[in-house]
């Protein structure tokens, strides 16, 4: 059996994803004309790196309620930050898209833990031996 742990935020699916989404970000953005780094390059790479941060600290909270609400606001607001990315084409069609199955996702996993109404654990990663983490 392993060592006992406090559970962190990387036990969140939701945590992981979005790791993993911000990097795809960073991967993009890093690819916007330099006219645009200060712009829309910053408030991207910022609105998900915020993101990031609330998803953290819903995850050590007794009421996690207005970290999610914030990582939600956040999350819209970068909705509407990556259609303009697109509209100026600067954001090809095929990453747009992607980025916007991603966006999504998170959403649904956000929206569950807002809705859900637990404390900090909405959703664990579980091991190959199916326990939980």
């Amino acid at each position: 059996m392993a060592p006992s742990r406090p559970a962190g935020p990387g036990d969140l699916i939701l945590f992981e994803k979005w790791m993993d989404t911000t990097k795809w970000l960073f991967q993009r953005t890093e690819r916007f004309p330099k006219r645009l780094r200060h712009s829309l390059t910053d408030r991207i790479d910022l609105l998900s790196l915020g993101i990031l941060e609330d998803v953290t600290g819903a995850a050590y909270r007794k009421d996690p309620r207005p970290d999610l609400a914030q990582a939600n606001d956040k999350l819209n607001r970068l909705r509407v930050v990556l259609r303009l990315a697109h509209e100026m084409a600067v954001l090809p069609h095929d990453h747009y898209r992607e980025g916007a199955q991603r966006l999504a996702e998170a959403g649904r996993l956000l929206g569950g833990w807002i809705r859900s109404g637990q404390g900090t654990r909405p959703v664990t990663v579980e091991t190959e031996d199916g326990a939980d983490l």
